[in-house]
């Protein structure tokens, strides 16, 4: 049988050949088999794609908005006709069950019509009040090539929301996916090369991070990069992006806390933080990372989250029934063990999971069991550090105050949850929670007409609204003399 064929980065509206490239495997975190071999970009490419980015631009920005927009439109509707092929393949290189797999390709195909409906709303201003015959007008133009950069975790959902403002602004990007996931990216690049999207105004490159960073982010014509990654990875590409001034555009770690007030209807309560928590094998930056929950309901709201915990079927991802599936990889189980192992070091206990399955079959896998840890103290390093996986610390709080006190103590500010019947705690929440996002009695995921934005070091900028397509735009001032002759003189000596 003959090896299969490589994808390859897409570059000019052309998937590259793989000739003479080196290439690398993407794993199925759910048995460790190979689901493709991809070929992996260098600096040569990192440059050929920035060089025809940088040449479509002129011609895309000059075509408007709304011509723009019906690229992205015309690329909705084609996947929708494959969506179920896109999920599939979401589920193979990143592990997630099926059912949220076909949650995020959903998603990911309305970003795409979401902001393609702002092509028509892309208004600057004229200011008022000035001479006659003087105008000063503020226009909304595009910053030229954007760099993305996007994660594994959502390697559909995540690169749709990047893509979208940017092109319908009239921007051009390189795309760099994880390479954990780079195949949902080219599968995209493909569907839009069919919608007819003109060469160079999207290109991805897949390859290793450390390579291609610099080469994108420091390349001449960079004017914008846009991160969703670790708090880490958003300070090496600042530290990338100084020299040349570019902006970024980073959506960071988070460590989001949920209060469980003592009236909160604690059945729903329960059921949305598993959600929460549990949602692609945990492994979200908006999910529910630690819960303090008010000390006088503790015990029956931990029977209740206990009790759908230990209901939670772990399986491969395309198997039927699945509610867990595998981490992204085999190093990612393993740090998430030594964090549990770590915060049992330091008192926690140990409710239910702690450990891998005990399935053989499961065991070939990168799964670990959705655990509950309790007598977690706030030092405690799993209350503290992001954890990229399926644990969930419980923490006892007295006092409402103390609550928001004890969830604002960290170093991350992106989402956080609230369950009460009682309108005034909740608008305290709202007030009071320092968090980009704030989900009363509901989890998430955020919807795209939020502006989803953190604090802190969990990121600068934000997407979704308008806030966000303008994030990728800059605006220019425009001042205009239309009197026949001057109406000023600035020629010397001064008058008088």
């Amino acid at each position: 049988m003959s090896a299969p064929t490589p994808a390859s980065p897409f570059v000019n509206g052309e998937f590259l050949s793989a000739a003479g490239r080196p290439t690398f495997d993407v794993v199925d975190p759910a048995d460790g088999s190979v689901v493709g071999p991809v070929v992996s970009g260098g600096t040569d490419e990192a440059g050929a794609a920035m060089e025809a980015a940088h040449a479509a631009q002129p011609a895309w920005e000059a075509i408007g908005a709304a011509a723009r927009a019906r690229f992205l439109v015309r690329a909705a509707e084609l996947l929708r006709a494959r969506k179920e092929e896109w999920a599939r393949l979401v589920t193979r290189e990143m592990g997630k069950v099926l059912y949220e797999a076909r949650l995020e390709v959903d998603g990911a195909i309305d970003n795409f019509d979401y902001y393609a409906s702002f092509a028509r709303t892309l208004n600057g201003e004229e200011v008022g009040g000035l001479p006659s015959g003087e105008t000063l007008r503020l226009v909304w133009v595009p910053r030229g090539v954007v760099v993305a950069i996007t994660p594994w975790n959502f390697p559909a959902a995540t690169v749709t929301r990047k893509i979208g403002p940017a092109l319908v602004g009239g921007n051009t990007m390189v795309l760099k996916p994880s390479s954990n996931t780079p195949l949902s990216s080219l599968f995209l690049a493909r569907v839009l090369r069919e919608a007819g999207l003109p060469k160079g105004v999207l290109n991805v490159v897949p390859g290793p991070g450390r390579e291609l960073g610099p080469a994108l982010v420091q390349h001449p014509y960079c004017s914008t990069v846009t991160l969703t990654g670790s708090t880490a990875s958003g300070i090496e590409v600042l530290r990338l992006a100084a020299p040349g001034v570019v902006k970024c555009l980073l959506e960071l770690g988070g460590k989001a806390p949920v209060l469980i007030a003592p009236d909160a209807d604690l059945d729903w309560a329960a059921r949305a933080t598993v959600w929460a928590r549990y949602w692609n094998a945990g492994q979200s930056c908006i999910a529910a990372e630690r819960c303090y929950v008010a000390s006088e309901v503790e015990r029956p709201f931990l029977a209740k989250v206990d009790a759908l915990v230990r209901a939670l079927r772990v399986a491969p991802g395309l198997s039927t029934g699945a509610d867990v599936g595998p981490l992204f990889s085999a190093a990612a189980r393993d740090d998430v063990a030594r964090r549990v192992e770590a915060a049992v070091d330091q008192g926690a206990r140990v409710e239910t999971g702690g450990k891998p399955p005990a399935d053989a079959a499961l065991r070939r896998g990168a799964f670990y069991l959705p655990t509950v840890l309790t007598h977690v103290e706030d030092r405690n390093p799993v209350a503290r550090e992001e954890v990229f996986g399926p644990v969930l610390p419980i923490l006892a709080y007295d006092g409402f105050d103390e609550a928001i006190r004890r969830a604002n103590d960290s170093e991350y500010g992106l989402s956080s949850y609230v369950f009460t019947r009682d309108v005034a705690r909740a608008e305290q929440a709202i007030r009071e929670l320092k968090f980009g996002e704030t989900y009363v009695n509901r989890a998430g995921p955020e919807s795209p007409q939020g502006y989803h934005a953190g604090f802190r070091h969990s990121g600068l900028a934000g997407e979704g609204t308008r806030w966000g397509v303008l994030d990728y735009l800059q605006l220019k001032s425009a001042y205009v003399d239309w009197h026949p002759r001057p109406s000023a003189d600035y020629f010397f000596p001064y008058p008088g």
